[in-house]
């Protein structure tokens, strides 16, 4: 049966853009994305498209699918996923729609729950996707995988625990593996006989050096977005405040941000400011980002999803690059946590085919599929083996960054209360500006966490 195939790209930021909630992600990476978008679809008018195409078809079962990846590689890989599957599947009609990262936070935020939900739709681990579980709106996968015993050992379980809340509900699937990691200019390095730094202190000391060169920025970040500082701060949280307390502080109705290690992580992120590029907060990450890959910044702070824009930026030139963990800062924290982790779909728990969902799930999210989204897009899903026939050794050096991790640390900005990462991530854009002492900015953020606890008693 010839099928129609509606692809609604990209809403465009201009025209949706509301007010910040960071999460994750960069163009490639957890970040907010940069590239062109077009106008889609208004969701009201999407449903009543889908159901009309649906009654039309008879037995056609449509699935709405939302995804924040409207820029190839990804889109295209997605686009031809899904039309492989289709062409498999002739009872299935899957409805893309797709925005760039912060219009997508908006819009899913706004839909969830409402008639105008997806059936499938891409989520963060953590407070981002809890606060919807909370709520019953997200399927439990935990049956499915029970049922499937193959499919639940073809899943890294390192991974799959940040898509498992405290009491053992599965609730999504992760299309793409992640972490934190310093990437540098081998080139200028070696130029100004520099190592790379293991600790804070010879952090600083490179970041010095490179300052007093005055040829090149030490560090390339833009924060227009928020959630690059934010990676800043959960970083330096996690070495500076006990693993315990952090875990009590995500939790909104026992949070209190009152350890001494949250001003000394914004402290720290204060001291590095200074040798970032002009106008931090009037530039996204991915014009930061540029800047590195052009030669005009030594470092920049990047996912590991990045490694395919750092190639796609630096295509036919000899960019010689490479990549470090955050350098060790001594504390009352975890010094052995990778900041990251794994991006993936959940299935709404109103969605009128749960079965026919997991389904397209489970073989869009396995390890064939994994290996070719692997080999073209350079991501990585929680399959095992999926980077077994990777030769393109930036990649593989990455892989191997997350699965020996010893441990992986949440996305700050996406593990907070919706008022506190607020306020949060406004305060660090203040400190950035310069605006704010980091005692001033912690008092204000202990103080919306209050707020927080008495907003979910």
């Amino acid at each position: 049966m010839k099928k129609m195939i509606k692809r609604l790209l990209a809403i465009g930021v201009a025209t949706v853009m509301m007010a910040s909630l960071a999460a994750c992600g960069s163009s490639s990476g957890g970040s907010a994305d940069s590239g062109k978008t077009e106008e889609a679809a208004e969701p009201a008018e999407q449903a009543e498209q889908a159901e009309q195409t649906e009654q039309a078809a008879g037995d056609v079962k449509t699935i709405k699918f939302f995804h924040r990846f409207p820029d190839d590689p990804a889109n295209s890989f997605i686009e031809e996923k899904i039309a492989e599957y289709e062409a498999a599947h002739p009872d299935i009609d899957i409805v893309v729609t797709s925005a760039q990262n912060q219009p997508f936070k908006e819009k899913i935020k706004t839909v969830v729950g409402t008639p105008e939900e997806p059936d499938i739709y891409y989520s963060w681990a953590g407070e981002f996707s809890e606060r919807f579980i909370r709520e019953n709106l997200i399927l439990d996968l935990t049956p499915y995988l029970e049922a499937d015993p193959a499919w639940k050992d073809s899943l890294i379980q390192s991974q799959m625990v940040n898509y498992t809340t405290d009491d053992g509900m599965v609730y999504g699937i992760p299309f793409r593996l992640d972490g934190k990691v310093f990437a540098y200019n081998r080139d200028i390095f070696e130029e100004l006989n520099l190592e790379v730094p293991k600790t804070w202190d010879e952090f600083i000391k490179v970041l010095d050096a490179i300052k007093a060169d005055g040829r090149y920025t030490p560090l390339a970040e833009g924060n227009q977005d928020q959630w690059p500082g934010a990676h800043y701060i959960g970083t330096l949280n996690q070495m500076l405040v006990p693993d315990d307390v952090r875990a009590k502080d995500f939790n909104p109705s026992t949070g209190e941000f009152t350890d001494p290690g949250y001003v000394q992580a914004l402290d720290l992120y204060q001291q590095l400011v200074p040798y970032m590029n002009i106008g931090v907060n009037g530039m996204t990450h991915d014009m930061a980002r540029q800047l590195f890959t052009t030669g005009q910044a030594a470092m920049c702070y990047i996912e590991l999803v990045e490694i395919t824009n750092l190639y796609q930026e630096t295509e036919g030139t000899e960019f010689n690059w490479g990549m470090f963990v955050f350098p060790t800062v001594e504390g009352a924290g975890n010094p052995n946590i990778l900041t990251g982790e794994p991006e993936g779909f959940v299935v709404s728990a109103n969605t009128k085919y749960p079965d026919e969902c997991v389904e397209f799930l489970k073989w869009f999210l396995g390890p064939e599929v994994g290996a070719q989204q692997a080999e073209v897009v350079g991501w990585f899903n929680a399959s095992k083996g999926v980077a077994d026939n990777l030769t393109d050794e930036g990649l593989k050096e990455a892989y191997d960054l997350i699965m020996n991790a010893e441990q992986m640390g949440p996305w700050f900005d996406a593990s907070l209360y919706s008022t506190v990462c607020e306020e949060y991530l406004r305060q660090i854009s203040d400190i950035t500006n310069g605006d704010v002492t980091s005692a001033d900015a912690m008092a204000k953020i202990q103080k919306t966490a209050k707020e927080a606890q008495d907003l979910v008693k």
